[in-house]
Protein backbone atom coordinates (compact mmCIF):
# COMPACT_ATOMS: atom_id res chain seq x y z
CA UNK A 1 0.00 0.00 0.00
CA UNK A 2 2.83 2.42 0.56
CA UNK A 3 4.68 1.51 -2.08
CA UNK A 4 1.25 2.61 -4.69
CA UNK A 5 1.22 5.66 -2.52
CA UNK A 6 5.06 6.57 -2.88
CA UNK A 7 3.81 5.69 -7.03
CA UNK A 8 1.05 7.74 -7.06
CA UNK A 9 3.21 10.61 -5.27
CA UNK A 10 5.79 10.59 -7.94
CA UNK A 11 3.41 10.51 -11.42
CA UNK A 12 1.75 13.48 -9.40
CA UNK A 13 5.12 15.12 -9.00
CA UNK A 14 5.92 14.34 -12.32
CA UNK A 15 2.99 16.34 -13.48
CA UNK A 16 3.47 19.35 -11.34
CA UNK A 17 7.23 19.45 -12.41
CA UNK A 18 6.48 19.10 -16.08
CA UNK A 19 7.67 22.57 -18.11
CA UNK A 20 8.98 21.80 -21.38
CA UNK A 21 9.78 24.30 -24.06
CA UNK A 22 7.10 25.29 -26.36
CA UNK A 23 7.39 25.51 -30.01
CA UNK A 24 11.29 24.41 -29.41
CA UNK A 25 13.37 21.66 -29.37
CA UNK A 26 13.09 19.47 -26.70
CA UNK A 27 14.96 16.02 -25.67
CA UNK A 28 13.12 12.99 -24.59
CA UNK A 29 14.87 12.17 -20.78
CA UNK A 30 16.32 15.71 -20.32
CA UNK A 31 13.15 18.07 -21.05
CA UNK A 32 10.61 15.72 -20.00
CA UNK A 33 10.83 12.00 -18.09
CA UNK A 34 9.85 8.47 -18.74
CA UNK A 35 7.86 6.51 -16.94
CA UNK A 36 6.14 2.82 -17.11
CA UNK A 37 2.81 4.29 -17.17
CA UNK A 38 3.45 5.97 -20.97
CA UNK A 39 2.95 2.87 -22.59
CA UNK A 40 -0.61 2.04 -21.09
CA UNK A 41 -1.96 5.04 -23.01
CA UNK A 42 0.37 4.63 -26.15
CA UNK A 43 -0.86 1.07 -26.93
CA UNK A 44 -4.62 2.11 -26.22
CA UNK A 45 -4.10 4.78 -28.52
CA UNK A 46 -2.47 2.68 -31.34
CA UNK A 47 -5.04 -0.06 -30.89
CA UNK A 48 -8.04 2.77 -31.16
CA UNK A 49 -6.91 4.53 -34.00
CA UNK A 50 -6.03 2.09 -36.14
CA UNK A 51 -9.62 0.41 -35.43
CA UNK A 52 -11.02 4.06 -36.28
CA UNK A 53 -9.23 4.71 -39.35
CA UNK A 54 -10.46 1.11 -40.37
CA UNK A 55 -14.13 2.27 -40.09
CA UNK A 56 -13.40 5.59 -42.08
CA UNK A 57 -11.85 4.14 -45.05
CA UNK A 58 -14.51 1.17 -44.93
CA UNK A 59 -17.42 3.77 -44.98
CA UNK A 60 -15.90 5.73 -47.93
CA UNK A 61 -15.34 2.48 -49.40
CA UNK A 62 -18.91 1.65 -49.29
CA UNK A 63 -20.15 5.23 -50.45
CA UNK A 64 -18.38 5.29 -52.87
CA UNK A 65 -18.43 1.41 -54.22
CA UNK A 66 -14.51 0.58 -54.27
CA UNK A 67 -13.98 -2.61 -54.54
CA UNK A 68 -9.89 -2.74 -54.36
CA UNK A 69 -9.10 -5.69 -51.12
CA UNK A 70 -6.11 -3.56 -50.62
CA UNK A 71 -7.88 0.03 -50.45
CA UNK A 72 -8.75 -0.04 -46.03
CA UNK A 73 -5.53 -1.53 -45.38
CA UNK A 74 -3.13 0.75 -47.40
CA UNK A 75 -5.29 3.55 -46.26
CA UNK A 76 -4.85 2.32 -42.49
CA UNK A 77 -1.10 2.38 -43.17
CA UNK A 78 -1.10 5.17 -44.40
CA UNK A 79 -2.90 7.29 -41.76
CA UNK A 80 -0.87 5.80 -38.98
CA UNK A 81 2.44 6.26 -40.11
CA UNK A 82 1.51 9.85 -41.31
CA UNK A 83 -0.46 10.37 -37.75
CA UNK A 84 2.65 9.07 -35.78
CA UNK A 85 5.37 10.70 -37.64
CA UNK A 86 3.46 13.92 -37.01
CA UNK A 87 2.63 12.84 -33.20
CA UNK A 88 6.65 12.54 -32.61
CA UNK A 89 7.32 15.33 -34.54
CA UNK A 90 5.03 17.98 -32.95
CA UNK A 91 3.48 16.35 -29.63
CA UNK A 92 7.03 15.29 -28.64
CA UNK A 93 9.72 17.48 -29.80
CA UNK A 94 8.19 21.28 -30.84
CA UNK A 95 5.16 21.29 -28.62
CA UNK A 96 4.79 18.82 -25.92
CA UNK A 97 1.74 20.58 -24.90
CA UNK A 98 -0.39 20.12 -27.90
CA UNK A 99 -2.56 16.76 -28.10
CA UNK A 100 -1.98 14.15 -30.72
CA UNK A 101 -3.94 14.36 -33.99
CA UNK A 102 -6.58 11.42 -34.38
CA UNK A 103 -9.37 10.67 -35.54
CA UNK A 104 -12.73 12.40 -35.52
CA UNK A 105 -14.84 8.89 -34.33
CA UNK A 106 -18.43 10.81 -34.51
CA UNK A 107 -18.04 11.61 -38.22
CA UNK A 108 -17.85 8.15 -39.03
CA UNK A 109 -21.30 7.03 -39.35
CA UNK A 110 -22.36 10.65 -41.32
CA UNK A 111 -19.72 9.11 -43.88
CA UNK A 112 -22.44 7.28 -46.55
CA UNK A 113 -24.33 10.46 -46.40
CA UNK A 114 -21.75 12.65 -47.12
CA UNK A 115 -20.21 9.95 -49.93
CA UNK A 116 -24.46 9.81 -51.19
CA UNK A 117 -24.09 13.56 -51.12
CA UNK A 118 -21.55 13.74 -53.74
CA UNK A 119 -18.75 15.42 -51.95
CA UNK A 120 -15.11 14.64 -52.37
CA UNK A 121 -12.57 13.72 -49.54
CA UNK A 122 -9.97 15.72 -50.68
CA UNK A 123 -11.94 19.09 -50.52
CA UNK A 124 -13.73 18.32 -47.45
CA UNK A 125 -10.18 17.31 -45.78
CA UNK A 126 -8.75 20.64 -46.93
CA UNK A 127 -11.61 22.89 -45.87
CA UNK A 128 -11.43 21.14 -42.33
CA UNK A 129 -7.94 21.85 -41.98
CA UNK A 130 -8.32 25.39 -43.45
CA UNK A 131 -11.38 26.47 -41.53
CA UNK A 132 -9.64 24.68 -37.92
CA UNK A 133 -6.04 26.75 -38.64
CA UNK A 134 -8.26 30.14 -38.61
CA UNK A 135 -9.96 29.73 -35.69
CA UNK A 136 -7.22 28.27 -33.87
CA UNK A 137 -4.88 30.33 -35.14
CA UNK A 138 -7.19 32.93 -33.71
CA UNK A 139 -8.07 31.65 -30.95
CA UNK A 140 -11.90 31.35 -31.35
CA UNK A 141 -12.68 27.88 -30.21
CA UNK A 142 -13.91 29.22 -26.76
CA UNK A 143 -16.11 31.49 -28.69
CA UNK A 144 -17.33 27.98 -30.92
CA UNK A 145 -18.19 25.86 -27.70
CA UNK A 146 -19.98 29.18 -26.47
CA UNK A 147 -22.23 29.38 -29.71
CA UNK A 148 -23.41 25.72 -29.11
CA UNK A 149 -25.11 25.94 -25.65
CA UNK A 150 -26.16 22.82 -23.86
CA UNK A 151 -28.78 21.23 -25.77
CA UNK A 152 -27.28 21.43 -28.95
CA UNK A 153 -23.87 20.21 -27.54
CA UNK A 154 -26.13 17.34 -26.32
CA UNK A 155 -27.81 16.63 -29.43
CA UNK A 156 -24.89 16.55 -31.81
CA UNK A 157 -22.69 13.97 -29.43
CA UNK A 158 -26.38 11.69 -29.02
CA UNK A 159 -26.78 11.93 -32.67
CA UNK A 160 -23.79 10.88 -33.34
CA UNK A 161 -23.94 8.43 -30.90
CA UNK A 162 -26.82 6.76 -32.14
CA UNK A 163 -25.68 6.66 -35.64
CA UNK A 164 -22.63 5.03 -34.49
CA UNK A 165 -23.77 2.06 -32.27
CA UNK A 166 -26.36 1.27 -35.20
CA UNK A 167 -24.24 1.22 -38.04
CA UNK A 168 -21.96 -0.58 -35.73
CA UNK A 169 -24.07 -3.19 -34.48
CA UNK A 170 -25.54 -4.03 -37.81
CA UNK A 171 -22.13 -4.21 -39.46
CA UNK A 172 -20.72 -6.86 -36.51
CA UNK A 173 -23.94 -9.01 -36.51
CA UNK A 174 -24.10 -8.79 -40.85
CA UNK A 175 -19.94 -10.06 -39.82
CA UNK A 176 -21.83 -12.68 -37.54
CA UNK A 177 -24.45 -14.16 -39.70
CA UNK A 178 -22.02 -14.22 -42.82
CA UNK A 179 -19.64 -16.69 -40.35
CA UNK A 180 -22.60 -18.78 -39.80
CA UNK A 181 -22.34 -17.43 -35.64
CA UNK A 182 -25.30 -15.94 -35.44
CA UNK A 183 -24.83 -16.39 -31.46
CA UNK A 184 -21.17 -14.49 -31.06
CA UNK A 185 -23.38 -11.66 -32.03
CA UNK A 186 -25.16 -12.12 -28.58
CA UNK A 187 -22.01 -13.10 -26.76
CA UNK A 188 -19.51 -10.41 -27.93
CA UNK A 189 -22.13 -7.72 -27.26
CA UNK A 190 -22.49 -9.35 -23.64
CA UNK A 191 -18.91 -9.50 -22.63
CA UNK A 192 -18.72 -5.88 -24.20
CA UNK A 193 -21.39 -4.42 -21.98
CA UNK A 194 -20.06 -6.93 -19.11
CA UNK A 195 -16.38 -5.08 -19.67
CA UNK A 196 -17.39 -2.04 -19.75
CA UNK A 197 -19.89 -1.80 -16.54
CA UNK A 198 -16.63 -3.72 -14.30
CA UNK A 199 -14.15 -1.21 -15.73
CA UNK A 200 -16.50 1.86 -15.21
CA UNK A 201 -17.24 0.34 -11.61
CA UNK A 202 -13.30 -0.35 -10.59
CA UNK A 203 -13.12 3.45 -12.42
CA UNK A 204 -10.72 1.63 -14.90
CA UNK A 205 -12.53 2.37 -18.31
CA UNK A 206 -9.69 3.85 -19.89
CA UNK A 207 -8.58 -0.03 -20.26
CA UNK A 208 -11.84 -0.66 -22.13
CA UNK A 209 -9.98 -0.31 -25.45
CA UNK A 210 -7.25 -2.82 -25.40
CA UNK A 211 -9.67 -4.69 -22.81
CA UNK A 212 -12.62 -5.02 -26.14
CA UNK A 213 -9.56 -6.26 -28.48
CA UNK A 214 -8.18 -8.88 -26.29
CA UNK A 215 -11.99 -10.37 -25.83
CA UNK A 216 -13.08 -10.05 -29.22
CA UNK A 217 -9.75 -11.67 -30.73
CA UNK A 218 -10.31 -14.39 -27.97
CA UNK A 219 -13.76 -15.47 -28.22
CA UNK A 220 -14.28 -15.61 -31.68
CA UNK A 221 -11.22 -17.47 -31.30
CA UNK A 222 -12.74 -20.33 -29.10
CA UNK A 223 -15.37 -20.96 -32.21
CA UNK A 224 -12.80 -21.43 -35.06
CA UNK A 225 -12.77 -17.63 -36.01
CA UNK A 226 -9.29 -15.32 -36.42
CA UNK A 227 -8.11 -13.05 -37.61
CA UNK A 228 -6.26 -13.24 -41.38
CA UNK A 229 -2.75 -12.16 -41.11
CA UNK A 230 -2.27 -11.76 -44.78
CA UNK A 231 -0.54 -7.92 -44.70
CA UNK A 232 3.64 -8.21 -45.17
CA UNK A 233 6.23 -5.92 -44.01
CA UNK A 234 5.97 -2.62 -46.05
CA UNK A 235 6.04 1.26 -46.40
CA UNK A 236 2.70 3.33 -47.05
CA UNK A 237 1.70 4.18 -51.08
CA UNK A 238 2.98 8.21 -50.19
CA UNK A 239 1.72 9.08 -54.09
CA UNK A 240 -1.50 11.61 -54.32
CA UNK A 241 -1.49 10.54 -57.75
CA UNK A 242 -1.89 6.78 -57.27
CA UNK A 243 -4.39 7.14 -54.34
CA UNK A 244 -6.54 9.69 -56.16
CA UNK A 245 -6.51 8.47 -59.51
CA UNK A 246 -6.28 4.63 -59.10
CA UNK A 247 -6.97 3.85 -55.42
CA UNK A 248 -10.08 6.16 -55.17
CA UNK A 249 -10.61 6.60 -58.22
CA UNK A 250 -12.15 9.77 -57.86
CA UNK A 251 -9.87 11.93 -59.73
CA UNK A 252 -8.68 15.38 -57.89
CA UNK A 253 -12.32 16.88 -57.34
CA UNK A 254 -10.73 20.25 -56.89
CA UNK A 255 -12.96 22.84 -58.41
CA UNK A 256 -15.33 25.52 -56.81
CA UNK A 257 -18.20 23.25 -56.74
CA UNK A 258 -16.70 20.10 -54.46
CA UNK A 259 -15.65 22.74 -52.23
CA UNK A 260 -19.07 24.35 -51.70
CA UNK A 261 -21.02 21.00 -51.38
CA UNK A 262 -18.50 20.26 -48.34
CA UNK A 263 -18.76 23.30 -46.59
CA UNK A 264 -21.52 22.55 -44.08
CA UNK A 265 -19.80 19.29 -43.20
CA UNK A 266 -16.54 20.51 -42.56
CA UNK A 267 -18.31 23.58 -40.13
CA UNK A 268 -19.81 20.59 -38.76
CA UNK A 269 -16.57 19.09 -38.37
CA UNK A 270 -14.53 21.95 -36.81
CA UNK A 271 -17.68 22.41 -34.59
CA UNK A 272 -16.94 19.32 -32.88
CA UNK A 273 -13.59 19.44 -32.60
CA UNK A 274 -13.86 21.53 -28.94
CA UNK A 275 -17.09 20.45 -27.68
CA UNK A 276 -14.99 16.65 -27.89
CA UNK A 277 -11.53 18.36 -26.21
CA UNK A 278 -13.79 19.86 -23.43
CA UNK A 279 -14.77 16.44 -22.30
CA UNK A 280 -11.36 15.80 -22.35
CA UNK A 281 -9.79 18.46 -20.72
CA UNK A 282 -12.20 18.24 -17.59
CA UNK A 283 -11.00 14.53 -17.73
CA UNK A 284 -7.84 15.74 -17.22
CA UNK A 285 -8.55 18.60 -14.84
CA UNK A 286 -10.52 16.36 -12.74
CA UNK A 287 -7.45 13.72 -12.34
CA UNK A 288 -4.23 16.09 -12.45
CA UNK A 289 -3.07 18.21 -9.20
CA UNK A 290 -4.14 21.72 -9.48
CA UNK A 291 -0.60 22.76 -9.85
CA UNK A 292 -0.35 20.72 -12.82
CA UNK A 293 -1.53 23.56 -15.04
CA UNK A 294 1.27 23.12 -17.93
CA UNK A 295 0.56 19.40 -17.96
CA UNK A 296 -3.37 20.10 -19.30
CA UNK A 297 -3.21 19.97 -23.03
CA UNK A 298 -3.67 23.50 -24.64
CA UNK A 299 -6.35 23.56 -27.07
CA UNK A 300 -5.46 26.24 -29.48
CA UNK A 301 -1.72 24.56 -30.07
CA UNK A 302 -3.43 20.88 -30.50
CA UNK A 303 -6.09 21.78 -33.14
CA UNK A 304 -3.03 24.09 -35.27
CA UNK A 305 -1.67 20.65 -35.40
CA UNK A 306 -4.99 18.76 -35.84
CA UNK A 307 -5.75 20.95 -38.53
CA UNK A 308 -2.19 20.45 -40.47
CA UNK A 309 -2.88 16.56 -40.16
CA UNK A 310 -6.19 17.27 -41.92
CA UNK A 311 -4.87 18.52 -44.85
CA UNK A 312 -1.47 16.84 -45.00
CA UNK A 313 -3.07 13.64 -44.63
CA UNK A 314 -5.83 14.01 -47.06
CA UNK A 315 -3.35 15.53 -49.36
CA UNK A 316 -1.66 12.02 -49.35
CA UNK A 317 -4.54 10.11 -50.32
CA UNK A 318 -6.01 9.53 -46.37
CA UNK A 319 -9.99 9.11 -45.59
CA UNK A 320 -9.86 10.10 -42.14
CA UNK A 321 -10.80 13.39 -40.06
CA UNK A 322 -9.03 14.35 -37.27
CA UNK A 323 -9.56 15.50 -33.96
CA UNK A 324 -7.52 15.37 -30.82
CA UNK A 325 -6.30 11.11 -30.34
CA UNK A 326 -8.85 10.24 -28.12
CA UNK A 327 -8.20 6.74 -27.57
CA UNK A 328 -4.48 8.00 -26.28
CA UNK A 329 -5.71 11.20 -24.14
CA UNK A 330 -8.31 9.63 -21.86
CA UNK A 331 -5.82 7.00 -20.51
CA UNK A 332 -3.56 9.22 -20.54
CA UNK A 333 -5.00 11.58 -17.84
CA UNK A 334 -5.87 8.38 -16.02
CA UNK A 335 -2.68 6.76 -15.62
CA UNK A 336 -1.53 10.76 -15.11
CA UNK A 337 0.98 11.71 -17.34
CA UNK A 338 1.73 13.76 -19.46
CA UNK A 339 1.59 14.39 -23.15
CA UNK A 340 5.57 14.37 -24.47
CA UNK A 341 6.94 11.01 -23.38
CA UNK A 342 3.75 8.94 -24.06
CA UNK A 343 3.28 10.59 -27.25
CA UNK A 344 6.85 10.01 -27.87
CA UNK A 345 5.57 5.81 -27.22
CA UNK A 346 2.61 6.37 -29.43
CA UNK A 347 4.35 7.39 -32.28
CA UNK A 348 6.71 4.65 -32.28
CA UNK A 349 4.12 1.97 -31.60
CA UNK A 350 2.02 3.37 -34.61
CA UNK A 351 4.75 3.61 -37.13
CA UNK A 352 5.69 0.11 -35.90
CA UNK A 353 2.64 -1.51 -36.62
CA UNK A 354 2.02 0.41 -40.04
CA UNK A 355 5.40 -1.08 -41.12
CA UNK A 356 4.84 -4.88 -40.08
CA UNK A 357 1.15 -4.83 -41.56
CA UNK A 358 -0.09 -7.88 -39.37
CA UNK A 359 -1.61 -5.29 -36.57
CA UNK A 360 -3.91 -3.68 -39.25
CA UNK A 361 -5.04 -7.20 -40.12
CA UNK A 362 -6.20 -7.48 -36.72
CA UNK A 363 -7.82 -3.84 -36.32
CA UNK A 364 -10.16 -4.32 -39.61
CA UNK A 365 -10.97 -7.64 -37.70
CA UNK A 366 -14.77 -7.09 -37.24
CA UNK A 367 -15.20 -8.05 -34.07
CA UNK A 368 -12.55 -6.28 -32.62
CA UNK A 369 -13.34 -3.59 -34.69
CA UNK A 370 -16.72 -2.67 -34.07
CA UNK A 371 -16.50 -4.06 -30.65
CA UNK A 372 -13.64 -1.33 -29.68
CA UNK A 373 -16.49 1.40 -31.54
CA UNK A 374 -19.25 0.57 -29.81
CA UNK A 375 -18.05 0.36 -26.35
CA UNK A 376 -15.00 2.43 -26.76
CA UNK A 377 -15.89 5.63 -28.56
CA UNK A 378 -20.13 5.69 -29.42
CA UNK A 379 -21.66 4.70 -25.58
CA UNK A 380 -19.46 7.37 -23.87
CA UNK A 381 -20.59 9.54 -26.82
CA UNK A 382 -24.19 8.90 -25.44
CA UNK A 383 -23.00 9.37 -21.46
CA UNK A 384 -21.10 12.48 -22.49
CA UNK A 385 -24.36 13.96 -24.57
CA UNK A 386 -26.76 13.04 -21.41
CA UNK A 387 -24.30 15.09 -19.09
CA UNK A 388 -24.70 17.78 -21.12
CA UNK A 389 -28.35 17.82 -20.89
CA UNK A 390 -29.32 19.91 -17.95
CA UNK A 391 -32.97 20.34 -17.83
CA UNK A 392 -36.00 19.66 -19.88
CA UNK A 393 -35.84 22.62 -21.79
CA UNK A 394 -32.21 21.26 -22.82
CA UNK A 395 -33.52 18.09 -23.94
CA UNK A 396 -36.13 18.98 -26.36
CA UNK A 397 -33.19 20.90 -28.02
CA UNK A 398 -31.12 17.84 -28.20
CA UNK A 399 -34.53 16.34 -29.72
CA UNK A 400 -34.86 18.63 -32.33
CA UNK A 401 -30.86 18.05 -33.12
CA UNK A 402 -31.37 13.83 -33.07
CA UNK A 403 -35.00 14.13 -35.14
CA UNK A 404 -33.97 16.47 -37.37
CA UNK A 405 -30.21 14.96 -37.62
CA UNK A 406 -32.14 11.37 -38.55
CA UNK A 407 -34.78 12.47 -40.52
CA UNK A 408 -32.83 14.67 -43.17
CA UNK A 409 -29.30 15.55 -42.54
CA UNK A 410 -26.50 15.69 -39.25
CA UNK A 411 -26.18 19.36 -40.72
CA UNK A 412 -29.40 20.20 -40.30
CA UNK A 413 -30.45 18.48 -37.50
CA UNK A 414 -27.52 20.77 -35.55
CA UNK A 415 -28.59 24.11 -37.45
CA UNK A 416 -31.86 23.67 -36.15
CA UNK A 417 -31.16 23.12 -32.85
CA UNK A 418 -28.23 26.03 -32.53
CA UNK A 419 -31.43 28.14 -34.19
CA UNK A 420 -33.58 27.13 -31.42
CA UNK A 421 -31.40 27.54 -28.76
CA UNK A 422 -29.98 30.90 -29.02
CA UNK A 423 -32.65 32.71 -30.14
CA UNK A 424 -34.85 31.12 -27.79
CA UNK A 425 -37.61 29.66 -29.61
CA UNK A 426 -37.72 26.85 -26.53
CA UNK A 427 -38.09 28.89 -23.64
CA UNK A 428 -35.97 28.10 -20.25
CA UNK A 429 -32.69 26.43 -22.00
CA UNK A 430 -30.67 29.30 -21.63
CA UNK A 431 -28.92 27.67 -18.31
CA UNK A 432 -26.93 30.56 -17.17
CA UNK A 433 -25.24 31.49 -20.29
CA UNK A 434 -24.09 34.66 -20.87
CA UNK A 435 -25.05 35.51 -24.64
CA UNK A 436 -24.40 39.09 -25.92
CA UNK A 437 -26.01 40.49 -29.26
CA UNK A 438 -22.99 40.10 -30.87
CA UNK A 439 -23.34 36.62 -30.59
CA UNK A 440 -26.61 36.66 -31.88
CA UNK A 441 -24.86 38.09 -34.85
CA UNK A 442 -22.17 35.54 -35.08
CA UNK A 443 -25.31 32.58 -34.89
CA UNK A 444 -27.20 33.90 -37.40
CA UNK A 445 -23.81 34.39 -40.12
CA UNK A 446 -22.99 30.82 -39.60
CA UNK A 447 -26.30 29.70 -40.05
CA UNK A 448 -26.80 31.54 -42.99
CA UNK A 449 -23.89 30.17 -44.64
CA UNK A 450 -24.19 26.52 -43.58
CA UNK A 451 -27.69 27.07 -44.90
CA UNK A 452 -26.63 28.99 -47.84
CA UNK A 453 -24.06 26.38 -48.70
CA UNK A 454 -26.22 23.25 -48.03
CA UNK A 455 -28.69 24.66 -50.54
CA UNK A 456 -26.79 25.65 -53.23
CA UNK A 457 -24.94 21.63 -53.29
CA UNK A 458 -28.01 21.12 -54.77
CA UNK A 459 -28.02 23.52 -58.26
CA UNK A 460 -24.33 24.21 -58.66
Amino acid sequence: MRGKKLRQEMLENSLISYNPKKWNINIPFRDYDFMAEDLIPAMSGAIGKAALVAAFAMAWAAGFNITDPAFVIENVRLELVLGSILTIIFCSILNPYAGPPGTLAPMIPIIPAIAAAGIHPLPLGILIGAIGLVISVFKFFNKVVELNGPGTKGGIILLFGFLGITSSLDNLKSWAVQSKSEGLFIILLAIGLALYILLSKLRARWLIIPACAAAAIAVPFVFGHAPELKTGIGLPIMNPNVWWNEKWATGWGLNVQSFVKATPFAILAVVMWPIDALTIKTIQEDNYPREAKKAVFDMDSTYVIVSIRNIVGVLFGGGQVSAIWRSFMIPLSTVKRPIGSSALVLGILGILAGILGFPLDMAVYPPLLWLVLIFGVYVPLWETGLANIKNAASAQVAAVCVIAGIAANPVLGWIASIFIENFGIIKGCENGRSFSRKDLYITAVLIIITVATFLSAYFL
